[in-house]
């Protein structure tokens, strides 16, 4: 076994393990490969400079070893007091006390490292510290799937170059597959390569199913009738073409319609287009993914090279199909991680909290938007929304780290907004976070029978307020706007005051849900307080869904976030003296 990955730094690979800290509060986190020669570390946090200078270590001083020999997740609360473990260098020379590492898997399903978290003090771990570190594996484990695949894609294409250069139409067409990111985008990306390059009329692409007993096709395009979706899933056992192609992961190849029903009767039954079919199938690492299977509207024969040029086309399809799967498990993964870190809104007696977040980006499908609620100790409601630059998993990481300092700050000192957007500015340079974000805060108080919202805005766009039968308008005003977190800290802030009344709605959202290239910001605000007064009869749940559908539809330039606050009237309630005014 050889690592895949050189003894040095990997941003990526950081990345996770920063995330993994800030999530489980370790001093040091590792993903590390193994090899007969010893550790690498491509991704780190907090090891001492000289190791993290270094990125390897050798296996006497290794405690993930111990997660590759066997090929299994490793929990000691104190590695001290596990014969197995205690005699490590890790423990002895470098002081881990308590360990918890999960597998790294790479594209051959091979256990080749671990994402690991170490303390040098016994520790005893949640089930929520677990499932994170988990998760996060997964995660590192499909970034490294994702490289191996690109290498060896890269190293397919220039044997397929050699092999094949006699069929140069589809070579050139070869390339058309490298901004296939989806399933759905392979399946039309096949289509469109195999009717230039082979004059085919319908594809179809069906994929191997998770239970590796079934493909289901992508699209139907090739069938015809009412009952088309009887005809979309097949079991590798059934009598059908794509079945046996699957079984044997042998291509067939019918001159007619004839021919392909002598073979399989059960095709007499379906109704499709043309005559001429080839059934082809995806294999990747002798790995069985699919079945492609093309069809031409007249007959057709195949010789030698013809045959070849489509198995030619069946192995690029099959390399983009499997990158697409690795693509979708990374973005499920990347999304769950982001969805855990956007907490639950609390649901206080006298407020109605909803929102809704949609991320731009079309690769790990995360972004640097977030919002926020927090019940603070005397009773008032914290609200924030923020944007940090970037719509990938690095923006998600540092609107992380944005998010959970800025209601630490708000639990800690519940005074004015404006305040914990300047201890926010700040830690942003203290800390050293190196980033640049936007981001609205409030306190929302009840006061005198109704409402007073105190807000604080960096760089953000206004709050609007939805008052049924009135209309929705922005607060604020022109100049409200104080300057952008990250940029300079000593630059005051200010804090601004609106009186609400009870059935009253405050929208927070970013800018992804107005801004738009080529329109006037004004004009598109203007269509959001116009769309939101036309909707102030619906609760927060269904507003913020009914906005975002008809202001940004499902698929937005930009990270987008929402939050949307109801005032209730509570009668009997005693009413809250705002601190701070």
């Amino acid at each position: 076994m050889s690592a895949s990955l050189p003894a040095e730094a990997d941003e990526a690979f950081d990345r996770f393990c920063r995330l993994a800290q800030r999530q489980l509060g370790a001093p040091v986190v590792l993903a590390s490969l193994i090899s007969q020669e010893g550790q690498v570390i491509p991704g780190a946090v907090g090891l001492a400079p000289d190791l993290d200078a270094a990125r390897a270590l050798p296996l006497t001083l290794s405690l993930c070893q111990h997660v590759v020999a066997d090929a299994s997740p490793l929990i000691s609360q104190d590695a001290r007091l596990d014969p197995r473990l205690s005699d490590s260098g890790a423990v002895r020379e470098l002081g881990f006390v308590a360990y918890a590492g999960f597998p790294i898997v790479d594209e051959r399903d091979q256990v080749v490292g671990s994402l690991c978290a170490l303390d040098v003090e016994p520790r005893e771990w949640a089930e929520d510290d677990l499932a994170v570190l988990l998760d996060l594996a997964e995660a590192c484990s499909s970034e490294l799937r994702l490289r191996g695949e690109r290498e060896r894609a890269r190293r397919a294409q220039q044997q397929a170059t050699r092999s094949y250069r006699q069929s140069g139409l589809l070579l050139l067409l070869s390339d058309a597959f490298q901004d296939a990111l989806t399933v759905r985008d392979v399946a039309r990306t096949a289509a469109r390569v195999a009717a230039t390059g082979l004059g085919t009329a319908f594809t179809g692409l069906a994929a191997l199913e998770r239970d590796g007993k079934s493909l289901s096709y992508i699209s139907m395009d090739a069938f015809t009738g009412d009952d088309v979706e009887r005809w979309r899933r097949t079991r590798l056992t059934d009598d059908r073409p794509i079945a046996h192609v699957a079984r044997t992961r042998t291509a067939l190849f019918y001159e007619d319609r004839a021919a392909l029903i002598a073979d399989f009767p059960v095709v007499e039954q379906m109704e499709f287009m043309g005559e001429a079919r080839a059934f082809l199938p995806l294999v990747s690492q002798h790995r069985l993914i699919g079945v492609l299977g093309i069809g031409w509207l007249q007959q057709r024969s195949f010789d030698d090279d013809n045959r070849t040029i489509k198995t030619a086309l069946a192995a690029y399809t099959a390399q983009a199909l499997e990158r697409a799967q690795l693509l979708e498990e990374r973005r499920d993964v990347a999304r769950t991680l982001q969805d855990a870190m956007l907490t639950a809104l609390p649901q206080p007696e006298h407020l109605a909290m909803a929102a809704h977040y949609l991320p731009a980006g079309r690769a790990d499908r995360v972004g640097g938007d977030w919002y926020d609620a927090v019940v603070l100790p005397g009773g008032s409601v914290a609200v924030m929304v923020g944007d940090v630059t970037g719509h990938d998993m690095d923006a998600a990481a540092r609107m992380g780290q944005l998010r959970s300092t800025l209601r630490a700050f708000a639990w800690d000192r519940p005074d004015l907004p404006s305040t914990w957007l300047a201890r926010l500015d700040h830690a942003i340079k203290g800390l050293g976070l190196g980033t640049v974000a936007t981001a609205l805060a409030g306190r929302i108080d009840r006061v005198d029978g109704g409402y007073r919202l105190h807000w604080s805005s960096a760089g953000h766009p206004p709050p609007v307020l939805v008052r049924p039968g009135a209309g929705a308008w922005a607060l604020g005003g022109h100049g409200a706007n104080d300057l952008l977190l990250g940029i300079n800290p000593q630059r005051a802030r200010r804090d601004h005051v609106d009186d609400l009344l009870p059935g009253d709605t405050v929208l927070l959202h970013t800018d992804g849900l107005v801004e738009r290239r080529g329109r006037p910001l004004q004009e598109s605000l203007d269509t959001l307080t116009a769309t939101a007064g036309r909707l102030s009869h619906l609760p927060p749940d269904k507003l913020v869904r009914a906005l975002t559908d008809e202001l940004v539809g499902g698929q937005p330039s930009d990270d987008t976030a929402l939050l949307a606050v109801q005032l209730r009237h509570c009668p009997g309630d005693a009413e809250v003296t705002p601190p701070g005014t």
